[in-house]
């Protein structure tokens, strides 16, 4: 308990100097918080040294008069008592204000933070004491979209929890404040201080002024996308001397990514980082293992850890069978509980807790995943054989069986070679044709929209981009029209010539790309091909094929799935880097299945796809299901199902 009676001292020179006064543990902080409050109430005196601690000491501050919320929590609301890995950041974010307005330069923060480590929260206590206690204090708050900027009712937004930290002050340090919900604003009446929201975009703040700003999880995906946090740095760069950038590494681009990676930033700002591995809570029995043996990082916890892997022993196969690294990494049981988690994969946590959003570590897809496809789904094809094609319409105009062919289908054409009833999705991968042992191959996939069942894979090699781009539309038009995407790289310049401006195909699948600085779309047909897309494009494959909304067939396509791996901040295909190749133009079937359904994922809506048993096969000739298919090509034609006679007959 602080003393009434101790002198309101000069404590600048002290980073905290009455933090130590305060219980840590959540239970005691209570007791402490309610017999101050008490004698608060009553002794003026007390009430006014809670007022200077709090305001001199920002960690006091934090641990005497702020909460913490978390939803997924058993106790959702505790005391924001910081850490001591927290308590440096916050100090260090605290005073780089102080500098900035004292030596009237820019002092910028970067704040690079793994998830769940109370970063959010920590800017907001820290802005919010200065809103109390300075007079004319002005801080900004920018969210990538206007719907994490402010509401009554939802706790996501960044002034929400400020209402919600003001309305749990004791009465005596609330100021006399206004807050205008539509201009998302909190005017401190008493000193004219003010905080304020804004949504991302080309004009935040512009022709205004603020002592700090902070960009809300600046690193976000839909924050980078389009240069959106290009922009708002351009606008806020002159309004303020310290601007703030808190995230979590998402993406291995963008302002915060680069700000991060840059080796200068240390010497011309700040930058501060919160990791899960300096959490007392998240890091506790973390441990390294050598040469198959768990090591503690902490010696006095080996015999906990030793503990952990005997009950555990089946550790190392759970976690490399999610494609997760299990030698010479530091973990923990915390941090080995969320990689194990069902939809957790390597990407994931390797930016959300490991700050390195393309140095995942392992296989690019889950071990279980594969052996449960190669087990479940994939099959012999039902016919293997050479497309034979008509050279000036590209149309389809046999099939001959070979047990070599590059055409595998998964459905037996009919007696005419008609494929089912579709309709059809395909992707190509595009190889430059060359003819070596290890050449690429030139890959067309192709699924049914009603099942998500793959039907087609036709593959080849030494077959140069417009010979290819001919075959694929001849197939791709006996698919019935099948919407035909492609991997926009260098080698698919000539595909993309041939299919759109020779063969003039219409059924092209278009991505909407964002102009730099701007909200405008436009279209280019394709998909992406760098690394970040690459990423995006096998996460959302194999969450497909784990939903059961994909259904892969070639046990070559699973395997070649199994090939990419992690290198650092790159995807890599394992066998062409152990041969020592660079050559980034590597097509197979991965990228075709996948960008197949990248295509199909983007054109259709996840409803659309029927999940009744399907046969995959041209029903005979004849046949009672044979004679419904054909009442349903009449049903959904366009035409009157009758001739000249019925109209002369029926005048």
């Amino acid at each position: 308990m602080i003393d009434a009676t101790e002198v309101m001292l000069d404590t600048s020179s002290m980073a905290s100097p009455f933090y130590d006064l305060v219980p840590k543990d959540p239970i005691e902080n209570l007791r402490w918080r309610i017999r101050c409050r008490e004698r608060a109430i009553v002794d003026k005196k007390f009430r006014d040294v809670l007022y200077q601690a709090a305001m001199e000491d920002l960690c006091f501050f934090m641990a005497a008069f702020c909460w913490g919320y978390d939803p997924r929590a058993r106790f959702k609301i505790v005391p924001f008592i910081p850490y001591p890995h927290q308590q440096s950041v916050f100090i260090a974010m605290d005073e780089a204000i102080d500098k900035a307005e004292r030596e009237e330069r820019a002092v910028d923060v970067i704040l690079d933070k793994s998830r769940a480590q109370g970063g959010s929260f920590g800017y907001l206590w820290i802005d919010l004491r200065r809103w109390l206690r300075d007079p004319m204090f002005s801080a900004g708050f920018v969210t990538r979209n206007e719907d994490l900027i402010d509401s009554k009712t939802d706790s996501n937004t960044v002034l929400w929890k400020v209402a919600w930290a003001i309305d749990r002050l004791p009465f005596w340090m609330k100021p006399n404040f206004e807050r205008h919900l539509g201009q998302h604003t909190f005017i401190n009446h008493d000193n004219g201080s003010l905080l304020r929201g804004y949504s991302a975009g080309q004009d935040v703040a512009a022709g205004g002024r603020a002592t700090v700003f902070t960009v809300d999880e600046a690193g976000a995906r839909d924050f980078v996308a389009g240069g959106k946090d290009e922009a708002v740095q351009e606008s806020i760069q002159d309004v303020t001397n310290c601007v703030r950038l808190v995230s979590a590494r998402y993406v291995d681009q963008g302002v915060f990514h680069r700000a991060c990676e840059n080796p200068d930033t240390k010497k011309n700002g700040l930058h501060l980082v919160l990791d899960w591995k300096d959490h007392p809570l998240q890091n506790k029995y973390s441990y390294i293992v050598r040469e198959g043996i768990p090591i503690a990082m902490k010696p006095e916890d080996q015999p906990a850890v030793n503990q952990y892997h005997k009950e555990n022993p089946d550790l190392r196969s759970r976690l490399e069978r999610k494609g997760f690294k299990y030698d010479n990494v530091v973990r923990s049981p915390w941090y080995d509980s969320r990689c194990l988690r069902p939809l957790a994969t390597p990407r994931l946590v390797a930016s959300q807790l490991d700050r390195n959003p393309r140095g995942a570590v392992g296989k690019v897809f889950s071990s279980d995943l594969l052996d449960k496809m190669k087990r479940e789904h994939c099959k012999a094809p039902v016919w293997i054989g050479v497309p034979v094609f008509d050279s000036e319409t590209h149309k389809l105009t046999g099939l001959i069986r070979r047990d070599d062919g590059p055409l595998k289908l998964w459905f037996l054409p009919g007696i005419d070679n008609s494929p089912p009833l579709g309709p059809f999705t395909a992707g190509c991968d595009i190889a430059s044709g060359g003819v070596s042992a290890y050449a690429s191959n030139s890959v067309m996939t192709a699924l049914d929209n009603r099942t998500g069942e793959q039907v087609l894979e036709y593959t080849i090699k030494g077959l140069e981009p417009r010979p290819f781009a001919r075959r694929a539309v001849g197939l791709c038009m006996w698919l019935r029209n099948a919407l035909l995407g492609w991997e926009d790289s260098g080698a698919s310049g000539g595909f993309a010539k041939e299919v759109m401006e020779v063969i003039y195909y219409g059924s092209v699948f278009y991505r909407n790309v964002t102009q730099l600085g701007s909200q405008k779309k436009s279209r280019k047909p394709g998909w992406p091909c760098q690394d970040p897309d690459k990423a995006d494009m096998f996460e959302q494959f194999a969450l497909a094929m784990q939903d059961g909304k994909c259904v892969p067939r070639s046990e070559q396509m699973i395997v070649e799935c199994g090939e990419y791996e992690w290198d650092g901040s790159k995807i890599v295909h394992a066998p062409t880097k152990n041969r020592g190749a660079t050559d980034k133009n590597h097509a197979d079937r991965a990228i075709s299945a996948a960008g197949c359904w990248l295509v199909f994922n983007t054109d259709n809506a996840a409803d659309k796809i029927d999940k009744g048993e399907e046969t995959g096969q041209t029903p005979e000739y004849g046949s009672w299901l044979w004679r419904e298919q054909q009442e349903r090509k009449r049903l959904d034609s366009d035409s009157p199902d009758y001739g000249l006679r019925d109209i002369i007959g029926n005048w």
